[in-house]
């Protein structure tokens, strides 16, 4: 079905270590080849199927727990800037994929995990799911590029619900707000949908998604001649 499944699994609480955020960063890297050739309108075996990278977790009940906090507390000043910039680093290689890439969350989703899945461009949720971003009452704040991804995906006002007020969301609440995209038991007709998208208007709307806000008019003219090119093939 052209998905590839990228499944959080560490035996506990899917803690983001190191070592996580390493493992995650290797299975975008080594995403199967056909999916980019196709991006690039080149022969392959995909056919016109949207690629979809999904994210899930094996635990029922559990998403992903946030930062690895005892890890955390062994850093000095440079291991915490390293751990920030491999967080950073590993969800923007999330982003910048040139298809479809879907967090399907089932239970908790806290602290970075929710930075994770924000990284992501659609988000659907279980009705059990749950959302928090415990920073401020732990102390910190995110090093993942987080903030930056909140204000894209909710209002500041809803984000004050998240961040300031240290509220736990259902998945509901979270669905309000724009944290996710859909709650549901299953997702297969929403799956369906995003399958049969164009794989090469995707990967234009996702570029100007991410750099559409800092190109001049003269430059999105030349993605939409692009667009154009490509069809003539």
């Amino acid at each position: 079905m052209n998905i590839h499944e990228i499944v959080l699994d560490d035996g506990g609480m899917n803690l983001l270590s190191s070592e996580m955020l390493v493992w995650i960063g290797s299975e975008v890297a080594r995403l199967p080849s056909c999916l980019v050739a196709e991006m690039d309108g080149q022969p392959g075996n995909l056919g016109t199927r949207q690629p979809i990278l999904v994210l899930r977790s094996a635990r029922p009940g559990l998403f992903a727990a946030g930062a690895d906090m005892e890890e955390m507390r062994r850093f000095d000043a440079n291991h915490a800037e390293e751990f920030a910039r491999l967080g950073q680093e590993t969800f923007a290689a999330i982003e910048r994929l040139p298809f479809v890439t879907i967090a399907i969350i089932d239970g908790d989703c806290f602290g970075g995990a929710l930075d994770l899945a924000l990284a992501f461009d659609l988000r659907f949720a279980t009705p059990r799911s749950r959302f928090s971003h415990p920073g401020a009452k732990l102390g910190i704040v995110t090093g993942f590029g987080g903030t930056s991804r909140w204000s894209k995906a909710m209002t500041p006002a809803a984000a004050k619900q998240l961040f300031l007020a240290n509220r736990v969301l259902s998945a509901e609440e979270a669905l309000s707000i724009g944290v996710v995209d859909n709650v549901g038991d299953a997702f297969d007709d929403e799956m369906q949908r995003v399958r049969e998208l164009d794989p090469r208007t995707t990967r234009l709307l996702k570029e100007l998604t991410l750099h559409g806000d800092r190109l001049t008019a003269s430059q999105r003219l030349l993605l939409a001649a692009r667009l154009g090119h490509l069809y003539d093939r």
